[in-house]
């Protein structure tokens, strides 16, 4: 669920074309995000003139309704045990790195990196959140040239330009892209399948061209990626199975 403010909730969204639904409606989740239901009985130019404004008026239950998702999810998160992880896959790179503690009271805690795709962490390794944090740390800087070097192959294959990249640890978005073209990555991308990889980085590249989720959008993203849509729906299980330090810091 990406981080919406309220001015943006009328370009968030997505359109939901249902035959059992009698009546337009809203829904929200964390992992499909804002939701326009759609009755399949509305014609296509009644719904899309009334959509707009029916959103609008939706605008505070929706950011209540998120707000609420996300608060529950970071309890829940926060609630359930993660110990420290002995190895860490990067299922993007296909590399494994198998991690040692090294107990140092005394010493504030620093990682070290190794040749052999190995991490070494000393210090209090007890405090396993500020190891979290700096796990967070070190795999957010080390995604940065991995995403950035893929991203520039597939803005180069599909002939979509950006201006900038940002690599951030958000914890609920994959990504962004601005009407200035920038486009803002979660350094977690590297922690899935290489298909899903691209199908983020395609993703926000379209969104240098159409701001937005709209029918035209989708056309083009199938366009250049035709089974889009299987990928989009397998983001829910890719975001269930990243490893818990990722969320208790």
């Amino acid at each position: 669920m990406p981080e919406i403010r309220q001015h943006e909730i009328i370009e968030k969204y997505s359109i939901r074309i249902s035959k059992r639904a009698k009546y337009m409606r809203i829904s929200v989740s964390l992992e499909k995000g804002i939701v326009v239901v759609v009755p399949k009985t509305m014609s296509r130019f009644h719904a899309k003139k009334l959509i707009p404004e029916f959103v609008r008026k939706q605008q505070e239950w929706i950011l209540r309704s998120i707000n609420k998702l996300q608060l529950q999810n970071e309890k829940k998160l926060l609630s359930e045990p993660c110990q420290l992880p002995d190895k860490i896959i990067l299922t993007a790179l296909q590399q494994t790195f198998i991690i040692h503690y090294i107990s140092q009271d005394n010493k504030a805690l620093v990682v070290q990196q190794h040749d052999d795709m190995q991490l070494t962490i000393t210090g209090n390794v007890e405090d396993k959140m500020s190891i979290f944090k700096l796990l967070e740390l070190f795999f957010k800087n080390y995604a940065r040239q991995y995403l950035k070097q893929r991203l520039d192959q597939l803005s180069r294959e599909y002939e979509l330009p950006y201006r900038r990249l940002t690599i951030r640890a958000q914890k609920t978005r994959w990504g962004s892209c601005s009407s200035k073209k920038n486009i803002n990555l979660n350094y977690r991308l590297i922690f899935m399948d290489n298909k899903l990889l691209d199908y983020i980085l395609v993703h926000e590249l379209l969104h240098t061209i159409y701001m937005n989720h709209s029918k035209a959008y989708w056309a083009q993203l199938e366009l250049l990626m035709p089974d889009a849509l299987y990928r989009d729906k397998r983001l829910n299980l890719a975001a269930k199975e990243l490893p818990c330090w990722m969320f208790h810091k």
